[in-house]
């Protein structure tokens, strides 16, 4: 293991301790930071200065409307997670206040994707209701949304064209 990969996994490390920190004290208000963290971190992410690749994971790596791709400016497109932090969120502590490391970075390895779309889609996506939560045919298991990371853009016909999500839910329905 190179130095730069030791000190990824111990960064991303320290993010999930922050994270159990955080559930052992009942607060979920900086979940986003350490979320986000934990991701670039674990992912690899992470520029020379150990900050986030944010671009890499809008660009190259996460999932990419085909509208925002076409367009693709930044300045038009939202980077956004595929799985609402509110919905990670409930999953985080629904696993209870003693919630283990290997617990929390199951919940985040299996829910925790970006993408990338227009800012008009992230309006669809707000009228529909859909900002921060998923469609109900993902908790329901013979709906074809169900466990499916990309229902959310699938239920509003926003076409990914870097579709690479389809997880099925493991902390239960939320």
């Amino acid at each position: 293991m190179n130095s730069v990969s030791y000190e990824n996994e111990t960064n991303a490390r320290i993010e999930l301790e922050h994270i159990q920190l955080e559930l052992w004290n009942g607060r979920t208000r900086h979940f986003r930071h350490f979320v986000d963290q934990y991701y670039c971190y674990k992912h690899g992410y992470v520029k020379g200065t150990g900050t986030p690749d944010w671009e890499k994971i809008v660009w190259k790596d996460g999932s990419v409307s085909r509208e925002a791709r076409r367009l693709n400016d930044r300045k038009l497109v939202v980077k956004e997670h595929v799985v609402p932090l509110l919905v990670i969120s409930k999953m985080l502590t629904a696993l209870s206040q003693k919630a283990t490391l290997d617990e929390i970075a199951k919940v985040l390895d299996e829910n925790v994707r970006f993408a990338t779309i227009t800012k008009e889609e992230d309006s669809l996506l707000r009228r529909s209701g859909l900002t921060s939560k998923m469609p109900k045919g993902f908790y329901i298991s013979d709906d074809e949304l169900w466990g499916d990371l990309l229902a959310r853009y699938k239920s509003v016909g926003i076409v990914m064209v870097t579709p690479n999500c389809a997880l099925k839910p493991t902390a239960g329905d939320y």
